[in-house]
């Protein structure tokens, strides 16, 4: 699916005219320099600009021309559209000039199947209007041409572009135009390098009505219509033979990493007016958002839930008890609707006597409630990790689409969030874990550091009997902690009940019956989930002849290397550290003995941030493999990739050794 938030338009290169595609670009069964896409941008132009607007105010508009290829069905999503149109109150952004047409070659003829316009959808959206549409006629091998443009009054919304995805592109080409009377900030992400990269100043003639941009802005003049011939700064950026954004495991955001230029407006000047500053300070940032109706005011309103607080904190003296029970309360009590925010328009007591609220209506309310009890708690202001980071270099909260709460009691700093129902005090949900949130206190404010506090714990042991056909029977027990039993309690309860979590566990682990099992402390995220699960296990062992083989580590074996790339130019971030231990009992069969095993041995990294421990032995008819995996760190940077890489090259390696057994004479 293409989700085109970013404004842009005409390129650098020649542009065909719409309409005008190649028929050696029909014939095209593969793009050569990547034969594995299953589809290619031919090109994809875009421009943002200012222009008049038929009452004399500026505007801005944006256009976007753009074909690609499709080779195969899997790249069928991208002939679904969304285009996003931002609006506050009654202005919104316009979409004109939409034209979507496919393009196949039927018989040696090219034919073209237009969008119909009674096929476009319009649906409402938080400050914002969504366009949907679906490309008619899709096939292998058809052509998608799109193009648009948007006009905007919104001018801190000056759109940037994205000269990468996940398909390769031909040619990704930007262009901007900006009068000196708007100054941007400009900010860029990506490691590609650009064909076109230029800057030079130019001029543009305005007839404009100043009264009304005065009085938007700095209030106050007479109405006039100047004609200004206003100098500008022209742009025009672009990249050929873009490769595909290729996402390996352990990706905080992808976002994070396409190449991309953003702008983020600072200040507005016209001729003879005092200038705008809209850059100003994280401290006016902090001011505004406590003087916020919708945001810092509503904490400091709590009339409504007075009572509560006073019945919960009954009889708690410490402030962490006092803190735990209201977070439990509330945990308990109220449901995330799923939506992240920063505002919460509706006030706090309608959530909560509805129990149900946005991200940033569970949080207020939580701040709320732990500011009654008398305990010192503030809103934090935070980017989710899949809305990818909020720089901290211009004081802004435009990437910001979040809150949680920090607390301080005993001396301690807490950061909490229960949009999860399955975080313990004190742990963040996963997707909150992202750089740095801006506290927002009386203080002047600052940053809390969005760190782990947890690991990711589990503890699995098999004690298993081995039968001559090449069965595992036995007992699997397992006890998840930390954010393992976080993501546990998450998958169970995403089912109808346990029996249902089981048979999808059953299905999607080959060869594994459970005939019996049992579950503690589901329900209690203070405590590890425990497991017990009695099991049959085929198809793991190979019988040869008068021998039996079988890798000892059944369906936990890693079989491929998930980081392919020769150089990642983009950090591996964990989530969290990792700690895991397996440890596997076997009873081989009767009238076998033990041939072969693989060697004991220890891969780590060279400061040991990741590390690997594999210790196995037989004594008797006994084989037990004592097996643990740890990662202490959670960010290696692109220089470090090659070790990491490397490390999970000797966990497949090690992963394939197997155990073999012979039949006794």
């Amino acid at each position: 699916m293409f989700l085109f938030i970013f404004s842009v338009s005409n390129g650098q290169f020649a542009e065909p005219k719409f309409g005008k595609v190649e028929m050696t670009d029909l014939t095209m069964t593969k793009y050569d320099r990547d034969t594995t896409a299953a589809a290619v941008f031919l090109f994809d132009n875009g421009e943002s600009k200012f222009i008049i607007s038929p009452d004399l105010n500026f505007q801005l508009l944006f256009e976007r021309h753009l074909q690609v290829r499709i080779f195969k069905k899997s790249a069928f999503p991208l002939a679904d559209v969304k285009i996003l149109l931002y609006k506050t109150g009654l202005k919104s952004e316009k979409l004109s000039e939409l034209k979507a047409v496919t393009y196949n070659l039927v018989d040696g003829k090219i034919v073209k199947t237009k969008l119909d316009n009674d096929k476009v959808y319009r649906s409402a959206a938080d400050n914002s209007i969504i366009v949907s549409f679906a490309f008619p006629d899709v096939r292998e091998g058809s052509i998608l041409e799109l193009s648009y443009a948007i006009t905007s009054d919104f001018f801190y919304n000056f759109r940037g572009w994205r000269f990468q995805s996940t398909y390769p592109e031909r040619w990704n080409q930007f262009r901007y135009e900006i009068p000196e009377y708007y100054q941007y900030r400009q900010s860029s992400k990506g490691y590609l390098s650009f064909q076109v990269n230029k800057k030079e100043p130019g001029s543009i003639t305005y007839n404009i009505n100043t009264t009304t941009m005065s009085q938007e802005r700095v209030g106050g003049n007479e109405v006039q219509t100047q004609t200004l011939k206003a100098p500008t700064v022209k742009g025009v950026l672009a990249v050929k033979d873009v490769p595909a954004f290729v996402p390996e495991p352990n990706i905080d955001c992808e976002d994070n990493y396409l190449q991309s230029l953003d702008f983020e407006i600072s200040t507005v000047q016209f001729p003879n007016s005092v200038p705008k500053d809209f850059s100003g300070s994280w401290e006016s940032v902090n001011k505004d958002m406590l003087e916020d109706e919708d945001f810092g005011k509503l904490v400091k309103t709590n009339g409504f839930i007075k009572d509560t607080v006073s019945a919960i904190c009954n009889n708690l003296t410490t402030e962490l008890d006092k803190a735990v029970a209201i977070y439990t309360y509330l945990q308990n009590r109220m449901k995330w609707d799923g939506t992240y925010r920063i505002w919460s328009q509706d006030g706090l007591k309608k959530p909560f006597n509805e129990r149900v609220g946005s991200s940033s209506e569970l949080n207020l309310l939580l701040n709320l409630m732990l500011t009654t009890a008398g305990l010192n708690s503030s809103p934090v202001l935070f980017s989710t990790r899949d809305n990818g980071v909020a720089a901290s270099i211009f004081p802004t909260i435009t990437k910001f689409n979040s809150v949680l709460t920090a607390l301080s009691a005993g001396g301690k700093t807490y950061l909490l969030d229960i949009t999860s129902k399955y975080c313990p005090f004190g742990i963040l949900p996963t997707n909150d874990i992202n750089g740095r949130g801006w506290i927002v206190n009386s203080s002047g404010g600052g940053w809390a550091n969005l760190d782990p506090v947890e690991k990711f714990r589990c503890m699995n042991q098999y004690t298993l009997n081995l039968d001559a056909d090449g069965k595992f029977s036995g007992l699997i027990t397992s006890s998840s902690a930390g954010y393992a039993g976080i993501l546990l309690r998450k998958s169970i309860t995403a089912e109808k009940n346990i029996d249902d979590y089981i048979r999808k566990f059953q299905e999607n682990t080959k060869g594994l019956t459970v005939s019996k099992f049992a579950f503690t402390d589901v329900y209690n995220i203070n405590k590890p989930v425990s497991d017990s699960l009695f099991v049959d296990i085929t198809d793991y062992a190979e019988i040869i002849g008068d021998k039996i083989m079988f890798k000892p580590l059944l369906f936990e074996v890693v079989e491929k290397n998930g980081y392919t790339l020769e150089e990642r130019k983009y950090p591996v971030n964990y989530n969290y550290p990792v700690s895991e231990r397996y440890i596997f009992t076997y009873t081989i069969p009767d009238g076998y003995t033990v041939e072969s095993l693989p060697a004991s041995g220890i891969i780590k990294m060279p400061d040991n941030s990741i590390s690997v421990s594999y210790n196995i032995q037989a004594s008797g008819n006994k084989i037990t493999l004592g097996y643990k995996f740890t990662v202490d760190k959670i960010l290696f940077l692109p220089a470090e990739y090659a070790n990491v890489r490397s490390i999970y090259d000797q966990i497949v390696k090690k992963h394939s050794e197997q155990v073999i057994l012979k039949k006794s004479e």
